[in-house]
């Protein structure tokens, strides 16, 4: 085994960590999950263009069976990870797991919804959160979850 495989066979460990850690490990750390929203799933194109560049690495170069599987496996992954698993929002009783990474509810500034139906949440270090959902009849649920347990006010009417 050469360095290459090494490497990758690190990235095929750590991606399976990822998936444990996204399927069953978020769902049940910080608490009991409130609401879960499936998220629009944005990063196809770029999936197509690595598994298009590891299909011609294969084909162009002579390389070893164990790098061949290796790199093989990483293309299913990665196919995995763009055609059939749906990113989510969790959002739990003290925080939320966006991205993968858990935001505590002190941490949002204010929260508003754009016309094109993609919730925008203002942090208070000055970022901003752009959430495509899946499904824009989801939004609603999402606004109501906020507003009912008081992390939100419900806007004036004019």
């Amino acid at each position: 085994m050469n360095l290459t495989d090494g490497i990758l066979l690190c990235a095929v460990i750590l991606f399976f960590v990822y998936g444990f850690y996204d399927q069953f490990v978020m769902n049940r750390w910080k608490g009991k999950t409130q609401l879960k929203v499936r998220l629009q799933n944005r990063g196809r194109l770029d999936a197509i263009i690595f598994i298009a560049l590891i299909g011609l690495l294969v084909y162009q170069s002579g390389i070893t069976p164990i790098t061949l599987y290796l790199l093989i496996i990483l293309a299913i992954l990665c196919g995995y990870t763009a055609f059939l698993r749906n990113p989510v929002l969790l959002l739990k009783e003290n925080g939320f797991f966006y991205a993968n990474f858990y935001l505590p509810y002190q941490r949002i500034a204010a929260i508003n919804l754009s016309e094109d139906g993609v919730l925008v949440i203002d942090l208070h270090n000055r970022k901003r959160l752009l959430i495509y959902v899946a499904d824009v009849d989801d939004l609603p649920k999402i606004l109501q979850f906020f507003i009912d347990s008081g992390r939100v006010q419900r806007p004036a009417s004019v």
